[in-house]
């Protein structure tokens, strides 16, 4: 009986079993990176989303916004503002980030690079104030709803947060949602 070869042809198999499952564990860990990427940027838009609606509480206490006029009731609002304000109309698909109307706010310390990239965000943080009702007339008390968005590194990471707030006329804290 003649063997020769059979132990090369068998270490050729072994070695193409080796360098497949070599190939299949650096697939593996790349697709983990990269999770492991998506995951710290959708984090990082839960965050900035979150800057977002607490410098909208923070706005909605300030001294001299009082409860007359458009502060308690709100306006119909239709477009972007760089300035606060209360809206009276729901925020349009409030799941989402594409909003007709809301006002942009860019938390201290963002760098905003609409291409995205490490350390940068690919959008301006926005926030849409919305006027829910009367809780108590004496003392003058009104239910805010506030919806913010923001957006990571890259455009699929994407964060929506909302709180209802409940503020009461001479208010300086609410502490929370």
């Amino acid at each position: 009986m003649k063997q020769q070869g059979f132990i090369l042809i068998a270490a050729l198999v072994f070695l193409v079993i080796m360098t497949l499952i070599g190939v299949a564990m650096f697939n593996g860990f790349t697709q983990d990176e990269a999770m492991s990427g998506n995951y710290r940027e959708k984090a990082r838009a839960l965050d900035a989303a979150q800057t977002a609606l607490d410098a909208a509480e923070s706005w909605m206490v300030q001294p001299g916004n009082t409860f007359t006029g458009n502060w308690v009731t709100g306006t119909n609002c239709t477009g972007v503002s760089s300035t606060p304000v209360v809206c009276s109309n729901a925020v349009q698909n409030p799941a989402t980030s594409s909003w007709a109307s809301y006002v942009t706010f860019t938390p201290p310390g963002m760098t905003v690079n609409t291409t995205g990239g490490a350390n940068t965000y690919i959008s301006n943080t926005k926030y849409y104030i919305q006027y829910l009702g009367v809780t108590s007339a004496n003392p003058p008390a009104s239910l805010y709803q506030v919806t913010s968005t923001a957006a990571g590194g890259n455009a699929t990471a994407v964060a929506v947060v909302q709180a209802v707030y409940e503020v009461q006329a001479g208010s300086t804290d609410i502490g929370g949602g």
